[in-house]
């Protein structure tokens, strides 16, 4: 099966920063675990060609519905994202001229589902990236389904069936675990519509997001730009993100929500994408990819 992209693109290098914290979910070299057609499946990906961008993938089991897999695997990788406007407007700048440089062909790759970014978005509030990736590793051994060496993440039935106990296990709070059974039990009673948030406008969505439990103003723009590809969305309450916006942008001061998003507005509308390449760049530059939080 092969998937045609918008060049530039560099899938090793988009699939490195998507799978440093994916665990027993992705692997470094392509290959991903999800559900589909209520089947497990394991993916292999690999780029066969620069010019245009092309990447083949294998699925087993094979899709019985190969065109709407090949569209959610476009939508997971980017694939229709078109960068050359992006890099032309940032390449103006002195500061971001060497990120885009160093980056070129760099895309945010999409959890598979939106219920995977909820229950990620979920494990993250208030910690560190690196301890909830040990407690969503906690819930994939126990709750997910194996796809060939990977797992897949569990489905919102399987989370809306557990007792609250059984997270805390895997190292969720009481309320997170409250949050996230709530949030399945929604989505699996058909009261709670992901498919439809595909093409909410951003403010729309956001205030329908922060409607539900647990749910908060990160959270919902978390799962916006990781989740739902929304490239102009920046969750700028978060730690790290005000870091490396000041890093880059502020001169190192400390900086507010609000200090963030007025340094970005030059940015616009690509101010989400702006802020995963700083990031990017900066695990890579500063930190060294493998030891980036």
């Amino acid at each position: 099966m092969r998937i045609v992209c918008e060049s530039p693109y560099d899938f090793r290098l988009s699939w490195r920063m998507f799978s440093e914290f994916a665990g027993k979910n992705a692997t470094r070299e392509g290959s991903l675990a999800l559900w589909w057609e209520d089947r497990p499946t394991s993916v292999f990906l690999k780029q066969t060609a620069r010019e245009p961008a092309v990447v083949e993938l294998i699925a087993d089991p094979m899709p019985r519905q190969t065109r709407l897999f090949q569209q959610r695997m476009r939508a997971v990788l980017g694939a229709d994202l078109q960068l050359e406007t992006f890099y032309r407007r940032l390449r103006r700048d002195k500061t971001l001229r060497p990120v885009v440089n160093a980056l070129v062909g760099l895309k945010p790759v999409r959890p598979p589902d939106i219920f995977q970014m909820i229950l990620i978005a979920v494990s993250e509030q208030q910690i560190s990236m690196r301890a909830a990736q040990g407690i969503r590793e906690r819930i994939l051994s126990s709750f997910g389904a194996p796809a060939g060496r990977l797992i897949a993440y569990p489905r919102p039935q399987d989370i809306a069936s557990l007792g609250v106990d059984e997270l805390r296990r895997c190292g969720l709070s009481q309320r997170k675990a409250e949050y996230l059974i709530a949030l399945a039990g929604g989505i699996a009673a058909g009261d709670i519509d992901t498919e439809s948030w595909e093409h909410m406008p951003d403010g729309e969505l956001t205030d329908l997001l922060r409607g539900y439990r647990g749910v908060g103003e990160w959270t919902a723009e978390y799962i916006l730009v990781r989740g739902l590809g929304r490239e102009d969305v920046v969750p700028s309450t978060d730690l790290g993100v005000r870091r490396v916006v000041s890093h880059y942008l502020g001169g190192g001061r400390e900086l507010s929500a609000s200090d963030v998003r007025e340094l970005l507005e030059p940015w616009a509308p690509w101010r989400g994408l702006t802020v995963f390449y700083l990031l990017a760049h900066y695990r890579m530059t500063q930190m060294g990819l493998d030891q980036a939080q």
